[in-house]
């Protein structure tokens, strides 16, 4: 798929299994606002973090950030992260799904019976490996990234374990992390630019009220946002998936086979269809 079709496509997927996708983004976006706020009330630095007094600092040359607004943003972005891996895994189910012709609505619950435990435990380590490098000296955190990104939808997909799911991750995403980049950091910037501009519409709008109101009414409507953009970029990356895995594993192929075999079994037997999405068999020897 083109990038254009992969961004078109991840908004079919958000509309066809919008429930699960978007409330688990809300959730994730509203969990990790509240982490890092919670860091900045608890270190009494939230109303100097709303009036970005810090940040005038930084634009006039100075150095420094406090520590407590550092390991909010950390808190955060950790938690954002880890749920990211989360939702993407979860959009993967409704991806599969489109791919092979069917409605897609209510495969994300079907698809995850069971694979709750890998999927969490594959999203805490991407989300702790990918955070901290980012914090440390940002390239190692997105070479974790791109090197990592696919974990999620292998876990779900692929009922793979928790290790399998990152050496899987890690195979599939060799030779195509510049894609993964672009494609990835284009999504980012679109849900990015979206979110900024409507936040600071209202951050104008509320201009004159106390600066820990804005921040609190700019957040929660952010957190609104995200339920969409979160849901449309764990979309991407789980087409991301399926995309590499038809230029590599002729899945396409699977895919039109599952099909057939799955309106062949609805007539015959409904539920015990194939999906043609396991990873293909090791060569013999």
């Amino acid at each position: 798929m083109r990038v254009g079709d992969l961004l078109g496509v991840a908004v079919t997927v958000v509309r066809r299994c919008a429930m699960p996708l978007c409330v688990a983004a809300f959730l994730a976006a509203a969990l990790s606002t509240g982490v890092s706020l919670l860091v900045l009330a608890m270190s009494g630095s939230l109303r100097s973090y709303a009036e970005a007094g810090w940040l005038a600092d930084i634009l006039q040359g100075g150095t420094s950030i406090p520590a407590s607004i550092i390991t909010s943003a950390l808190a955060g972005l950790v938690v954002s992260t880890v749920c990211g891996v989360i939702v993407a895994g979860m959009a993967t189910a409704g991806a599969g799904a489109l791919a092979q012709g069917r409605d897609g609505r209510g495969a994300v619950a079907q698809r995850l019976v069971g694979r709750w435990p890998a999927l969490l435990g594959v999203a805490v380590i991407v989300g702790v490996v990918c955070s901290v490098g980012l914090l440390l000296l940002v390239v190692p955190g997105v070479l974790a990234f791109l090197i990592l990104v696919l974990a999620g939808p292998a876990a779900v997909m692929e009922r793979a374990g928790v290790g399998e799911s990152l050496q899987r991750s890690a195979r599939l995403s060799r030779g195509h992390r510049g894609r993964i980049l672009g494609v990835t950091l284009l999504a980012g910037i679109i849900a990015g630019f979206v979110s900024t501009v409507i936040t600071t519409v209202l951050s104008s709008v509320f201009g004159q009220q106390d600066a820990v109101g804005v921040l609190l009414i700019t957040q929660a409507v952010g957190t609104v946002i995200a339920a969409f953009t979160g849901a449309w970029t764990g979309a991407v990356i789980a087409l991301l998936y399926i995309d590499i895995r038809i230029r590599t594993e002729h899945l396409d192929y699977a895919l039109r086979i599952a099909a057939e075999s799955d309106r062949r079994a609805r007539i015959q037997a409904p539920g015990q269809a194939g999906d043609g999405l396991n990873p293909p068999p090791a060569p013999a020897g």
